[in-house]
């Protein structure tokens, strides 16, 4: 017989149930740490970019290329990722990906050459990223948790919020202070001691341990590998996150750039992207329960509209009596910024959820290497060819219309569910 434990409404709790709420709090918790670290790590590439073209002279289109590489190999890395999390189990994974995401950021601090740059930052740090990133954590999750899915991912998520309000700003002052150097290596040390240790304390999934049914018709959907990739539904998905992708990293990848072509500080500049995480946080949480309650493509919309008036205002910015539209894109992007590929996860799970969902999750994320890597690259071949940013962010506005328009096509795809 199991013991209850009385809980302050009155209510009584076995020992079992009481063990299963704090392993589902102990995973959100590690989610958001691990989310917060790297992408709060991955937002310092603005930051970097700025200190790299002033320290070796390199053009913007050439020092983008390497952030393109990073965000590719990462897009690349995201099957084997799912297949190692479904092999391996998540704690393995998280612990490789963060002791590799370490090695890649302590060895970045040594950037000399342009080789280099692409080595350290655009191969072996993307492969860390990609291993702590979503794709293992939206796996265990969405299987743990079939019930309130949406607003768990969007407690998970809103750590990525989190991690960009405290990096980037912190990544800027360690620049200023000590050099570009210093602030890897401390970037380095953080990884280290938060992620690694942390990722043991993820439960090791027991043999034959049962997946949470998808929410849609209450069907389990045990898809495999090559089944779901001959669905519409997958590849509309897919393309959806290609062009989310792709206008999104045209905005960020550049966004500190552009403010500071019309005079901002860079620690200003920086700031404000800070301020975006802040902001992220709320909207991720809040487009997470909304995905529990409405469907997804309406909140996906909502995101995608939102996101689109703050790039609005951020084309607006001319000069330093912008600071209020600056402001602006903070708030309004900010809503959106990590909630597209929250929402997008949701659809996904309910779609595709079943013992295969880590494989299956890690090549439809492999979307944001493909749209995000050209993305990043064509901000800084536009700005080098027109001096101006304008181009790019219009394209980055016509990315997220069309993304939202395949989004709304998935499930009239008849193979949508039944694709079996």
């Amino acid at each position: 017989m199991t013991r209850p434990y009385e809980l302050r409404d009155g209510l009584e709790v076995s020992s079992s149930e009481y063990s299963t709420r704090i392993k589902r709090l102990t995973l959100i918790g590690i989610s958001f740490l691990h989310l917060a670290v790297g992408r709060g790590i991955r937002g310092t590439y603005g930051v970097f970019y700025v200190t790299l073209l002033e320290a070796f002279g390199w053009s913007r289109a050439v020092t983008a290329g390497a952030i393109s590489l990073s965000i590719v190999f990462e897009g690349i890395s995201f099957p084997f990722v799912g297949s190692l999390t479904d092999r391996l189990g998540p704690r393995r994974t998280l612990v490789v990906g963060g002791s590799l995401l370490a090695l890649g950021l302590g060895f970045s601090a040594t950037i000399s050459s342009l080789w280099q740059l692409y080595l350290w930052l655009g191969l072996v740090t993307s492969l860390g990223f990609g291993l702590i990133g979503m794709v293992p954590h939206v796996a265990m999750l969405a299987r743990e948790f079939s019930k309130h899915r949406g607003a768990v991912l969007g407690l998970a998520y809103a750590g990525g919020g989190v991690g960009i309000l405290l990096f980037v700003p912190l990544t800027q002052i360690m620049i200023d202070s000590w050099g570009w150097s210093v602030a890897y290596l401390g970037l380095a040390g953080i990884t280290a001691l938060f992620v690694v240790p942390s990722a043991w304390f993820i439960p090791t999934p027991k043999s034959g341990q049962s997946v949470q049914s998808a929410r849609a018709g209450g069907k389990k959907t045990d898809w495999t590998v090559k089944e779901a990739l001959t669905t519409l539904s997958f590849w509309l998905l897919f393309s959806s996150r290609v062009l989310a992708s792709m206008g999104n990293q045209i905005v960020i990848t550049h966004q500190i750039a552009h403010a500071v072509d019309a005079g901002f500080s860079k620690l200003f500049a920086a700031s404000i992207f800070g301020l975006m995480g802040v902001v992220s946080i709320f909207g991720r949480v809040l487009f997470g329960s909304l995905a529990d309650r409405i469907r997804g493509e309406s909140v996906f919309t909502l995101v995608q509209v939102i996101s689109t008036l703050g790039i609005a205002s951020l084309m607006a910015v001319q000069d330093q009596s912008s600071a209020a539209l600056l402001y602006a894109y903070a708030l309004f992007y900010g809503l959106g910024q990590g909630s597209r590929a929250l929402v997008l996860s949701t659809i996904s799970a309910d779609l595709f959820l079943g013992k295969n969902f880590g494989a299956i999750y890690g090549y439809f994320t492999m979307s944001i290497g493909v749209g995000g890597a050209f993305g990043a690259w064509l901000g800084g071949f536009i700005h080098d060819t027109t001096d101006s940013y304008f181009i790019a962010f219009l394209i980055a506005m016509f990315c997220f219309i069309a993304s939202t328009i395949n989004v709304w096509q998935v499930r009239r795809s008849p193979k949508s569910i039944e694709g079996k």
